[in-house]
């Protein structure tokens, strides 16, 4: 079997679980959780470490996941691990969450600038991009100093780049074009 479609069949199940039990919010929430700390090389590594025995990696994602986890999602990973397919718990994760999102119509945002936005900023940003219902954005923030000013917006598959480094980097290609620059 396609390894991909092994997380996607997992994340399926969880999600037509979990609108039929009411808790999708719950366990959207988790699998955020989980998303994030499954992108940690130390969560990585005892996920995947054949020396540490089945039931201790269950029981540490478990503890991880932390107690106001909801009941679906603690079965789900007990579920998950006894099937012996713990390495597609992060893949899983994700596949939920896109799910999820598509299922409420929320829109994914990677805002990228060079210092933190305000709160208001970003409730601005979210009126423009959806003035019938901004709660139907979901922000995320990365800080990268390297675009030394402006901004770097991804919506879905859309892609913005209004950085101060990508207009150096055009002016300096325009300048080798024309002879300019050595």
């Amino acid at each position: 079997m396609n390894t991909a479609r092994i997380a996607v069949r997992y994340a399926k199940a969880l999600f037509d679980l979990a609108l039929e039990k009411n808790s999708v919010n719950g366990v959207y929430g988790d699998m955020k959780n989980i998303s994030l700390l499954c992108a940690m090389d130390e969560v990585k590594s005892v996920i995947s470490n054949p020396v540490i025995p089945l039931q201790k990696r269950k029981d540490a994602i478990i503890a991880l996941a932390g107690d106001g986890a909801d009941k679906l999602t603690i079965n789900f990973i007990e579920l998950i691990f006894s099937n012996g397919r713990g390495e597609y718990l992060a893949s899983a994760a994700r596949n939920f969450m896109d799910l999820t999102r598509r299922h409420r119509g929320i829109r994914q945002v990677t805002l990228t600038t060079a210092v933190p936005v305000s709160g208001e900023m970003k409730k601005e940003m979210a009126a423009l991009l959806d003035d019938r219902d901004p709660d139907t954005i979901e922000f995320n923030e990365q800080i990268d100093g390297s675009i030394i000013g402006g901004f770097i917006l991804r919506v879905d598959d859309s892609y913005i780049d209004a950085s101060v480094r990508n207009r150096l980097n055009r002016f300096r290609k325009e300048f080798s074009l024309a002879g300019y620059a050595e």
